[in-house]
């Protein structure tokens, strides 16, 4: 007998002997107790006790044929039809009641995690749950990865803002290109994914080559403050500082030129 489906009902609450026994009586049935017992190893002693508890699961139905008690299966796509039933309802309920009992999580962390699947799944699970913004910056080559999930955000109404280094194509999004030169792409040393949705979560993913990755993901409402406020002004900097050509030398503050050092040598033309 094939121990495969016995060891799956034992993985949703059958016990071992339970398991056979509702096997055995599937492929033989109607059937005694002692025919059970010799058809699905499970010894004399228990078989009875065993079919009993399958009778109270509503796994199986007891026959009388005069002084004889058999044993028969209730069909199993209705036994499981009523036990997925039953299962959701009582995940609803604990769930409700669970819920009930928690108290507010006034909680701040940051989870670091590692593993190019894994940034890349949690970006996708933001993207599916972002209800109202999403900003993302990204290098061009990790954008053909989140295409999928990000048209379906744009489909449903949520705002897309990227910015990126080239142009990519995206209809319903905004996409800000920035313009960096190699050196400053060398620079960032593998940042290739800046995400915030909705104010409220952030993740930052770093490429350490083409295959490793890590990142640092956070619900803090001041480093996603500060995350969201770099995506919306730092990579306007160059285009602002050459609309104001040389006055902006003059407004910087000598110890800070250093900081702006690389927007200067970036300006592009003011439109």
């Amino acid at each position: 007998m094939s121990e495969e489906p016995a060891s799956k009902l034992v993985e949703i609450g059958f016990s071992e002997y339970e398991a056979k026994a509702y096997v055995a009586l599937l492929r033989e049935n109607p059937a005694t107790g002692y025919q059970l017992a010799k058809l699905s190893g499970v010894p004399r002693s228990m078989i009875y006790e065993t079919l009993g508890k399958l009778v109270a699961r509503g796994a199986a139905m007891t026959l009388r044929k005069g002084d004889t008690t058999q044993y028969a299966p209730v069909p199993p796509e209705e036994f499981l039809d009523q036990l997925h039933r039953e299962h959701e309802e009582l995940v609803d309920a604990l769930k409700d009641d669970l819920v009930g009992l928690a108290s507010p999580l006034d909680l701040e962390y940051v989870w670091n995690f590692e593993g190019h699947e894994s940034v890349m799944a949690k970006a996708e699970e933001m993207i599916l749950q972002a209800q109202d913004t999403i900003y993302l910056a990204l290098v061009p080559s990790t954008f053909s990865e989140l295409r999928a999930v990000l048209e379906e955000a744009v489909g449903r109404g949520v705002r897309v803002v990227i910015y990126t280094t080239r142009e990519i194509d995206l209809p319903g999004a905004r996409v800000v290109v920035a313009h960096v030169s190699e050196e400053t792409l060398g620079q960032a040393r593998g940042l290739g994914l800046l995400l915030s949705i909705d104010g409220e979560e952030v993740l930052i993913g770093e490429w350490l080559s083409a295959t490793q990755a890590r990142a640092s993901w956070t619900n803090s409402p001041f480093l996603v403050f500060i995350t969201e406020h770099h995506l919306r002004t730092d990579l306007y900097l160059p285009r602002l500082l050459s609309c104001l050509g040389d006055e902006a030398l003059e407004l910087i503050q000598e110890e800070d030129r250093e900081l702006f050092s690389r927007a200067l040598e970036s300006r592009v033309e003011c439109c």
